[in-house]
């Protein structure tokens, strides 16, 4: 029978390579070169390799977050030096598992990454993004203990933004009889209460073998629904195919607002033994792409209300914990986003299971476009595994490869990716994005008589500036072929800041900053834009053009605005101190900036009113201030210090904007229906001098499994509660219980802070730690200082869970072995 264990804790960790030894001769390489050096004998993976000085960690880790920032790093990623490193773990395994398979699964490694188990090479994994799975049965020590050691080069660059690197999603192990259902063996489609099953199943037998398939569906209760059986016949180390139809009597359909979950439990019995149990998780829906209407989802037209996101996080940089992934969704889910296009590569799996419960729908995109076999196998790889998924909607074949959509070359390569999809998993459509003349492109493709089943358009740009009507040409030219604005937006913000701008130590006003100018002669800023999102890219919109010239179109299947948080890297139009975008909607630490509410608004059918900016300045009175609300209100009124200064009605995807000379009180908005009638209200006060740090966690109960995270909001308070927006001090946390600080952020896109530390300054008044459980129960208190503040205090608990079970490392050392007496170091 299957059984599944986390590899995540327990392992050593060194960045640095490890080098021979300069030996002088041929002959003094091959014979006096350490036993444990030589090729095809990695040492370094062999049990009692001395490790002791070693760093100890557990799994997710993104070891760039330990080194630092540097000017002559490269700004487009991070300006975080990057290298090579080292991962050890020493298991025991029981003698009563030799026989079986043992299968060790990586769902992401950055990068290139090599694998070595007791001294014998594993095999090589170029790609930063995509999982592998690598059998280690015949390598395998029973019942006495196993070391693997795994190699990572995050140097190259995969992305144009912040990687990582290092092993920083999960790693599991899986042992399983020699019959079993191959790695993403299963495939479920739906069509009405119609299923059709693809299970592949794998001997590792050196006989034929005859088998049952055996495929129940159980609904979310366990209940089952509908089930199939058949035989399956194996031949001699090999696969095979079954393909099987049930039905399901009226299914529950999955959907957006009820992400309802079937699970698929294949059961593979050989001789009327049971060998391998194997559950899959699907959902029952309808979706499909229309020239003229635009998505659909069950039937009804549905427009994608998406953002793109890089996996990257205040903190822990790309090993982001589950339990953040979920955070990070939740937030977006609470704008009113609906559809999420993972950018620009392969997610991690836990990801869409998330999207799978929150009705989330997902573009899921390879990293790299072409039809070079290493590419190919990564699609391939991508969409075996992904393709249960309810959530996935589409397949993108790629971003942007200037190299490869504008010519007949390009056609070629794209029509063979679409072909594999097509063959892999007829049920979706594939799509990929174009920037630049994209419109140009696809009278290229039409030429060649390639249409891409939704074509992705990039920006509106052109020399003159945005032109929404190009959406509006393509459909009058290809009126059947579905179009999706697939990036949008390129505006940018700072969270919390609402000054003038500076360039080159000269002040500019923001409205003067637009399309042209500085971004398109080359030159940087060195400041931080403003909240205002009045700063565009020479390709962007403004904050809330890319919506409007959506939803005004029906064939518009829906849009994806560039981005839902901040991540490092990419800082254009900004340069060093710069290390982190401004392109969010959040910033890096999951805080929305007030562009976030502009789209909660209008994204959301409740009532929604957004006030800003905050209501003390000190020092600026009688000066003008703009004040704006964000709201889907009919009408604001805006009252200063109870009186009625002006009432405005607000269009259908705009905003209430309006001056007002600064005096210190309150500044309130009252949002009112068609009708006249009042529905909203709310107030920014003058607030006092900093008093107090507020410790607001997301949850205050954790599982002790390891993984499990809060994400703990931490306010800079006056006196009376109310955030100080200005306060920046320096917070310094402690942990008393069975929890760790495992970051720390404040979502500056300029600080050089570390984001491993156990302090961080204020930005705009807030910060945030990250505290992640243990495996131990009981109370945890998270205490947060600062000189000159009422300290902040908050109590949390990690309860035991049931999860997956863990293998755990042994980090003592067991039968060391010699090596020679000049040991190998150095980076290469």
């Amino acid at each position: 029978m299957r059984e599944i264990y986390s590899m995540n804790p327990g392992w050593r960790f060194l960045q640095q390579d490890v080098e021979e030894r300069n030996f002088q001769s041929i002959h003094e390489r091959f014979y006096k070169a350490p036993e444990w050096m030589k090729s095809g004998n990695q040492g370094l993976s062999k049990v009692g390799y001395p490790d002791e000085s070693w760093q100890i960690l557990d799994l997710p880790h993104d070891f760039l977050q330990e080194n630092g920032f540097s000017p002559e790093a490269e700004v487009a990623h991070g300006s975080i030096p990057k290298g090579v490193a080292w991962y050890r773990k020493t298991f025991e395994l029981p003698a009563e598992d030799n026989g079986r398979r043992i299968h060790i699964e990586f769902d992401g490694i950055y990068r290139d990454s090599s694998v070595w188990v007791n001294g014998h090479f594993v095999g090589r994994h170029l790609s930063g993004y995509t999982s592998f799975c690598c059998d280690i049965s015949e390598l395998l020590n029973y019942g006495a203990p196993n070391s693997i050691a795994v190699r990572c080069d995050a140097r190259l660059a995969e992305l144009w933004s912040y990687e990582g690197g290092g092993i920083y999603r999960d790693v599991r192990l899986i042992i399983t009889d020699p019959v079993r259902v191959d790695w993403c063996g299963t495939f479920v489609r739906t069509e009405g209460d119609a299923l059709t099953i693809e299970t592949t199943v794998r001997s590792d037998l050196n006989r034929a073998e005859d088998c049952e398939v055996r495929s129940i569906v159980l609904d979310a209760n366990g209940k089952e629904q509908c089930s199939a059986s058949g035989p399956l016949s194996i031949g001699i180390d090999a696969t095979a195919t079954l393909t099987q139809t049930a039905a399901i009597p009226s299914p529950i359909l999955w959907d957006t607002e009820t992400p309802y979950l079937y699970t698929l439990k294949t059961i593979i019995t050989v001789n009327g033994e049971t060998t391998d149990e194997y559950a899959t998780t699907f959902g029952v829906r309808d979706i499909r792409f229309d020239g003229e209407k635009g998505f659909f989802l069950n039937g009804r037209p549905l427009k994608l209300r998406g953002i793109c996101n890089h996996q990257d996080h205040a903190g822990v940089g790309t090993a982001i914990p589950d339990s953040l992934q979920e955070w990070r969704m939740l937030q977006m889910k609470k704008m009113g986003a609906n559809a999420l296009r993972v950018s620009h590569n392969p997610p991690t799996p836990a990801l869409l299971d998330i999207c799978d419960r929150l009705g989330i729908l997902v573009m899921d995109e390879t990293r790299l476009t072409g039809s070079s076999p290493e590419f190919m196998q990564q699609l391939e790889d991508l969409l075996r595994r992904d393709r249960n998924h309810p959530s996935v909607i589409m397949w993108s074949l790629g971003n942007e490869e200037m190299n490869v959509q504008w010519s007949e070359v390009g056609v070629k390569q794209l029509r063979r990716m679409q072909h594999l999809v097509h063959k892999l998993d007829p049920s979706r459509s594939a799509t990929y994005s174009m920037n630049c003349d994209w419109l140009g492109v696809a009278d290229i493709y039409d030429e060649h008589n390639f249409h891409l089943d939704v074509f992705g358009a990039n920006y509106t740009f052109t020399e003159d500036g945005v032109d929404e009507s190009r959406y509006d040409k393509f459909h009058a030219k290809y009126p059947d072929w579905p179009l999706i604005g697939s990036e949008t937006g390129g505006s940018f913000a700072t969270r919390g800041l609402y000054n003038t701008e500076y360039y080159d130590g000269k002040p500019i006003e923001l409205n003067d900053f637009g399309h042209g100018g500085i971004c398109w002669n080359g030159n940087h800023l060195k400041g931080i834009a403003s909240a205002y999102n009045n700063g565009l890219t020479p390709w962007g919109s403004n904050f809330d053009a890319a919506w409007k010239h959506c939803a005004e179109r029906d064939f518009m299947a829906g849009t994806f605005l560039w981005t839902g948080f901040d991540y490092r890297g990419e800082t254009y139009p900004f340069d060093w101190p710069a290390t982190v975008t401004r392109f969010g909607l959040m910033d890096l630490c999951g805080f929305p900036k007030d562009a976030y509410f502009y789209y909660k608004a209008w994204w959301n059918p409740e009532p929604q009113l957004h006030l800003f900016p905050h209501w003390s300045w000190a020092g600026k009175e009688g000066q003008p201030i703009k004040v704006r609300a964000y709201t889907n209100c009919a009408e604001v009124e805006l009252i200063l210090n109870s009186t009625s200064l002006v009432r405005q009605a607000v269009a259908t995807n705009e905003y209430f904007e309006t001056m007002v000379d600064y005096q210190p009180g309150t500044l309130e908005a009252i949002g009112y229906a068609a009708a006249g009638n009042e529905i909203l209200r709310t107030v920014n006060e003058t607030v006092g001098a900093p008093a107090a740090i507020r410790l607001i966690p997301d949850r205050t109960t954790l599982a002790a499994d390891a993984r499990d995270t809060a994400v703990c909001r931490v306010e800079v308070v006056d006196a009376k509660g109310r955030l100080v927006p200005d306060a920046d001090h320096n917070i310094r946390f402690t942990v008393e219980g069975p929890a760790n600080i495992i970051g720390v952020g404040n979502g500056n896109p300029t600080s050089h802070e570390p984001p491993k530390g156990r302090e961080r300054k204020a930005f705009y008044g807030l910060c945030q730690a990250l505290l992640q459980s243990t495996f131990e129960s009981g109370p945890v208190i998270l205490t947060a200082e600062a000189d000159g503040l009422e300290s902040g205090r908050t109590e949390l608990s990690t309860n035991a869970a049931e999860g997956l079970a863990i293998i755990p490392g042994i980090l003592e050392h067991v039968d060391r072995i010699e090596i020679d007496a000049n040991p190998v170091d150095g980076i290469l």
